[in-house]
This record gives C-alpha cells, structure tokens and sequence, in this order.
C-alpha cells in the first residue's frame, strides 16, 4: 500500500488521553488553590519566605493553566482531524459511487476483456 491510513477511531482515542492529563492538570490547579500566603507560617524570622512563595505559586498556577489550555486545544484539534478524515473518506466512498461502484469491483465484460488482454501479453 502507499500513501498513508487514518483512523479516526484512534484518533479520537488519543484526543480523549490528551483530555484526561489536561483534567489531571486542572486537578493540580484546584488543589494548589488551596495555597495562601500566610505570613505567620513561617514565625517571625522567616515571615518573608511565604510572600516568596506566594508569588513562585502564582506563576505555577499560571503555567498549570497554560499547559491545560493547551492540552484541550490539542485533544478538539485531534477531534476535528477525525472528522475531517471521516469527511473525506465519505466524499470519496460518495464519488466511487457515482462513477459505478467500488474500484475493486469491474463489470464482468470489462473485467473479461482485461483478463483477456492480460492474457495475450503473457509469454
């Protein structure tokens, strides 16, 4: 066979895998709201560490959020990459139909005359 194969089964199975780490990550970020800055969690001396780490969670939950984003975006592209396989493949299966039928199936006077033709080339 040349060329490739697609199937939009698999497809859609790998865009739901990509969905579920996505929910992992939204997961990860629910849990890490739970996080303040609390100053008297550190006492007195070491008060300043959690406006530190306050502001180092702020950007992680930023970057979470990304990853998250990103990773539903690419399981609906993968989505729409099926359907658009499927899409093609019906438009295909439509214009065979309408030019008599399936390739692999010729009509018993054609497929005679090429057998025939066949035949008379071989040695």
């Amino acid at each position: 066979m040349t060329g490739f194969a697609a199937d939009p089964e698999q497809i859609r199975a790998h865009a739901a895998t990509i969905e579920a780490v996505a929910q992992r990550f939204a997961a990860v970020k629910g849990a890490s709201a739970h996080i303040r800055q609390d100053d008297a969690a550190y006492g007195l001396l070491c008060g300043w560490i959690s406006g530190v780490l306050e502001g180092r969670h702020r950007r992680q939950d930023e970057l979470l959020a990304y990853v998250e984003q990103n990773l539903r975006l690419s399981a609906d592209a993968l989505r729409r990459t099926a359907e658009g396989y499927e899409a093609v493949d019906a438009d295909v299966d439509a214009s065979i139909a309408d030019a008599g039928g399936p390739m692999n199936v010729m009509p018993a006077s054609s497929s005679a005359r090429a057998n025939a033709a066949f035949s008379a080339r071989k040695p």
